[in-house]
């Protein structure tokens, strides 16, 4: 049962006096220098919009008084920027270290157990299930090598990205009762929206974005445990089904590292007309989801939950480099500055619809945008 969180104002209220009455009257200044990046975010970060936002999460009745989730959240944020991944060793530095325990918002003699952390996350992810994916199925086979230095994956299906365009511009998906929906609102509404206030994204009215997708290792195992008992009838390779504490995870290609790994795929919105890069839109995907699919989710994505933005110009690498991107763009009138996949020099199938000028570089025909090296067309 949730009781009346405090405001941000009584956060930054209480955080002034603990830290007066644990380091500063005691002269143990030091401690406080050494975690003032730290208190500088928790200071400006107004998280007080977490309670409104989990509420219906947590029984408004029965149970006991549950942790205030601003400062629960908090606490996961700290954990974070102090490059800690262990929820059993934060609740220990917390409880031996007070000036993290007082930069969460907790007093350092009552700081919730590891249970409780748990029990928190559980509530943000909007599923009885952990995973998307089943954790049982088939292990699946890394990837032969072969790319070339700073390559882009193939897509396997040819044409899936027209379909895809095609099918969305005709129904415009509508994304609700997702699992992570409540962590793209608290993003959203805590980080994104004031930052938009405080003028540090640009102009709203005409923003500028820059798409692309990031590699996200996962520390589980890609082999998985053995459920069968093939190792005991001497069968040491077999393709049986296994259990997998990552199920969601898959091999796909860093072009950037030059390698395949095991994990994830976060593509991501950033405000490029910003001097400080900061995401506008994130979205988790399976490392072998081309980024060129990627955009055209997230894209529908983002423009369905931030209408009062308006897409202006859109940057983008040479992994997006198909017409349907380009007829997608055009379509809600946003420049495009895309690079070209060298892959794809000497085919192309709209060669009927593209002008080229005297230089050999296309142009727009029909009002299309062609974007060339970074260089617009429009016309």
């Amino acid at each position: 049962m949730l009781k009346t969180t405090r405001s941000h104002r009584q956060f930054q209220d209480f955080l002034k006096e603990q830290l007066q009455i644990h380091y500063l009257k005691r002269g143990f200044l030091e401690p406080v220098l050494l975690q003032q990046k730290a208190l500088a975010s928790v200071w400006c970060s107004d998280l007080s919009k977490i309670t409104e936002f989990v509420a219906h999460r947590y029984s408004q009745s029965v149970g006991s008084i549950a942790r205030d989730p601003a400062d629960m959240f908090r606490s996961l944020l700290l954990m974070e920027l102090l490059h800690e991944r262990s929820i059993d060793t934060w609740v220990h530095s917390m409880r031996s270290t007070p000036i993290f325990a007082v930069l969460s918002g907790f007093l350092p003699d009552d700081v919730p157990g590891v249970g409780t952390f748990y029990d928190f996350i559980k509530r943000l992810w909007m599923s009885s299930s952990t995973h998307l994916a089943n954790k049982v199925r088939r292990p699946r086979r890394k990837p032969k090598k072969g790319k070339k230095k700073g390559e882009k994956s193939p897509l396997k299906k040819p044409g899936v990205i027209k379909r895809l365009v095609d099918r969305y511009l005709e129904h415009p998906p509508d994304f609700h009762s997702r699992p992570q929906d409540l962590f793209q609102k608290i993003f959203k509404e805590c980080f994104v929206v004031p930052s938009a206030k405080h003028g540090i994204l640009g102009d709203i009215s005409a923003l500028t974005i820059a798409g692309d997708g990031s590699s996200v290792r996962t520390g589980a195992s890609h082999y998985g445990k053995l459920i069968c008992s093939c190792r005991e009838n001497g069968v040491f390779k077999c393709r049986c089904p296994r259990k997998f504490s990552d199920p969601d995870s898959s091999w796909g290609w860093d072009s950037y590292r030059e390698e395949y790994y095991f994990g994830r795929t976060l593509y991501a919105f950033t405000a490029a007309d910003s001097p400080y890069d900061l995401p506008v839109y994130l979205h988790f995907f399976k490392a072998n989801r081309h980024d060129s699919l990627a955009f055209v989710y997230s894209f529908f994505d983002f423009i369905q939950s931030n209408p009062d933005c308006k897409v202006a110009q859109c940057l983008l690498d040479s992994a997006h480099d198909a017409y349907a991107i380009y007829n997608l763009l055009h379509r809600y009138d946003i420049a495009a500055f895309i690079d070209l996949n060298t892959r794809n020099e000497g085919n192309c199938s709209h060669q009927d619809e593209i002008l080229f000028s005297k230089e050999g570089i296309p142009i727009c025909p029909a009002n299309h945008i062609m974007a060339y090296n970074g260089f617009c067309k429009d016309r």
